[in-house]
């Protein structure tokens, strides 16, 4: 597929390299996610490609940064540009695979998404899959790579939503040298503090249990005693999100998660859907 990308902004990307290679790629040599796409990058911009696999790219920099923590320039779409591809990607009605401008890119149409129960065995070292529900098929565009640039369209059952990962300035971003690290400094600052309902809690809890809806966790199992009774309660819709004051419904407002998921549904804004982290939690299996 070609798109046009003339009118692609310069943007100043940040980006660390997750370690030292091993010592027999040799000094210097360091470890990077995005395989994918910084083994294609970095040597057109004089980095040493010493070995690329799935999973990650050894490279050399050309100077080693305070930090590990590296600029990459290059040109990129704005998110209304990427919703355009997307558009059009939408009424072509074909997946593809391929490159947009120096980006690895690919478009799926339509995927269906049969969403399975995780079912632990007695004793938790096997999980077996048992058909749930189905969601709507989804489409979806992807274009650069998670963990150091993404951008992704996404429609299912409505719209189209933009979600856009990785430290990205289209203005310019500060050398590292310059940048000051200071812990310990005492702040002074406003917030805004929402309140939340303990009875609430109670009643999510007495009516789901305290075992996790996204990994099937519970406490109890795996610490014993300590364990009893410990779970998070997650807002479907985000306190932050309501306009004031609101009447809750403790069954189908909250739900029960442990703080792994708790986090990861909320690694983007609107949060993961508890059956979109199942999907992925199913597909890692």
């Amino acid at each position: 597929m070609e798109y046009d990308t003339s009118d692609w902004s310069e943007a100043s990307i940040r980006f660390q390299s997750q370690g030292k290679a091993p010592k027999r790629y040799g000094e210097g040599a360091f470890r990077f996610g995005a395989a994918m796409t910084l083994s294609v990058l970095l040597p057109r911009r004089g980095w040493e490609l010493i070995k690329s696999t799935k999973n990650y790219a050894y490279l050399r920099p050309p100077e080693i940064s305070r930090g590990n923590i590296y600029t990459l320039q290059a040109k990129v779409p704005t998110k209304e540009q990427a919703l355009e591809i997307a558009r059009q990607c939408y009424e072509k009605e074909e997946s593809w695979m391929g490159q947009i401008g120096e980006w690895p890119a690919w478009y799926t149409h339509k995927r269906r998404r049969v969403m399975n129960e995780l079912v632990p065995s007695e004793d938790r070292r096997n999980i077996t899959e048992k058909f749930a529900y189905e969601l709507p098929p989804e489409s979806s565009l992807h274009i650069g790579e998670w963990g150091v640039w993404e951008l992704r369209v996404v429609k299912s059952d409505g719209g189209f939503e933009v979600h856009e990962s990785g430290e990205i300035s289209r203005g310019e971003i500060p050398e590292i040298d310059d940048i000051q690290i200071i812990e310990g400094q005492e702040l002074s600052y406003e917030l805004t503090r929402y309140e939340r309902s303990s009875q609430a809690r109670q009643q999510c809890i007495e009516y789901h249990g305290v075992k996790c809806k996204v990994c099937d966790l519970n406490f109890e199992d795996l610490y014993g005693d300590i364990g009893r009774g410990f779970i998070h309660v997650h807002h479907i819709v985000p306190v932050s999100h309501q306009k004031g004051e609101y009447q809750i419904d403790p069954i189908n407002d909250l739900v029960p998660v442990c703080p792994n998921c708790h986090s990861m549904i909320h690694r983007r804004d609107p949060p993961y859907r508890i059956e979109e982290l199942r999907a992925i939690l199913r597909n890692r299996f």
